[in-house]
């Protein structure tokens, strides 16, 4: 096994015990017992379980975030493209219980400001594609000129404050309604046309 694989196995691992115990309770020990190694093993692949516990976050973001790519890219119409692309990102922790119980212990991963996100070049990502599928509708006249900076800016603060009311305050079923009721707004706005 070379060591990129040696380092998934220790993410999958680190990410299933930080989502049985939080990352205040899991301990590298516990982490190395599911491995099947010592905790003195552990630091030759990292610092501590800080270290740890960044690396494996953002593995899971990533992992997350090329799901939603994938999906997005299977799409030609820049309304599709944003449709799937909301429901896709918010529908995948509805299949990572492991990340989701890690965003439940710890919503700091989404932090409502940027200065205080842990993440945030990877969130960061997760704003550009948004931002290229509206750039997209926006050449293609399907989307009206708007300040695209702010738009994304605005419905990304969405986005998250839909997961964490799903999957951290109400449940996922009491919020899918309210977020196809502003997805539908997002596309269609108030007026009656």
């Amino acid at each position: 096994m070379d060591s990129q694989q040696k380092l998934n196995e220790l993410y999958r691992a680190a990410l299933k015990i930080f989502s049985r115990y939080g990352y205040k309770k899991a301990t590298l020990e516990d982490i190395a017992a599911e491995l099947g190694m010592t905790k003195g093993a552990l630091y030759l692949y990292v610092k501590n379980k800080r270290d740890l516990y960044e690396r494996t976050v953002a593995g899971a973001l990533t992992r997350w975030q090329d799901r939603v790519e994938e999906a997005v890219k299977k799409e030609t119409e820049p309304i599709n493209k944003l449709t799937v692309l909301a429901f896709s990102a918010f529908q995948y922790l509805a299949e990572d219980e492991e990340m989701r119980n890690v965003l439940v212990q710890d919503p700091e991963i989404f932090p409502m400001f940027p200065r205080e996100d842990p993440f945030f070049d990877i969130n960061e990502r997760s704003r550009n594609m948004l931002k290229a599928v509206l750039k997209e509708g926006i050449e293609k006249k399907v989307f009206r000129e708007v300040d695209l900076d702010s738009v994304v800016w605005l419905l990304f603060s969405m986005y998250k404050m839909f997961i964490i009311e799903a999957y951290i305050i109400r449940g996922k079923e009491s919020t899918l309604n309210l977020f196809n009721q502003a997805l539908e707004l997002v596309l269609h706005g108030l007026i009656n046309k």
